[in-house]
């Protein structure tokens, strides 16, 4: 009987270790980490300021040890514009100097609505934060869009958008590079127009 007992008590401690075993991340990192938690940045792009400040406030409330922050063009080290596209919806150019970044810019492709601009911004954030693209889980930083969602990620229902700019694997990598704490998330996935 004791040793049923033991059989059964070892089960139980196995199925308990693989259902709250935390998930492994499946981020990917790309070119090292920005030399400094504050990175400033300068929009070009009057028409989406809302997208871009949007972008910056999901990583900077993301619990990872990094901040974007609005500044003048000229101390700026990340600038925000439309510029080098060949049918992308962003791309993020990081410049570097002896192996160490020094600035990075972002391009953004005029034509898509505030929403949908938000999400390119917070996935080109990512690249400039060190994150490559990461195509095995639902993720901000998927290596593509399906019109207006992450390409891994559920569709947002008519109407609606993808409001929760950031996942989980997202900020678990940006944590990894700068340190801090993933926050939970909070709020609904999709909000009304």
């Amino acid at each position: 009987m004791p040793k049923r007992i033991l059989m059964r008590a070892t089960l139980v401690a196995l199925l308990l270790a693989v259902v709250f075993v935390p998930a492994a991340g499946a981020y990917r990192v790309e070119g090292g980490r920005w030399p400094t938690k504050k990175i400033r940045y300068y929009n070009e792009v009057p028409a989406y300021t809302w997208a871009v400040d949007t972008a910056a406030f999901a990583w900077n409330s993301s619990g990872a040890h990094v901040q974007f922050l609005k500044s003048p063009r000229k101390s700026a080290n990340v600038l925000v514009g439309i510029r080098w596209f060949t049918g992308k919806a962003g791309e993020a150019r990081i410049h570097r100097l002896n192996g160490r970044i020094v600035r990075a810019e972002v391009g953004i492709q005029s034509g898509q609505d505030r929403y949908t601009m938000a999400l390119v911004t917070a996935h080109e954030f990512g690249h400039v934060l060190g994150l490559d693209h990461e195509d095995g889980v639902c993720a901000t930083m998927n290596g593509g869009l399906s019109v207006n969602h992450p390409k891994y990620c559920p569709a947002p229902p008519a109407g609606m958008w993808v409001c929760r700019l950031l996942r989980a694997d997202d900020v678990r990598g940006a944590v990894s590079l700068y340190g801090g704490t993933v926050q939970p998330i909070r709020g609904p996935e999709f909000c009304s127009r």
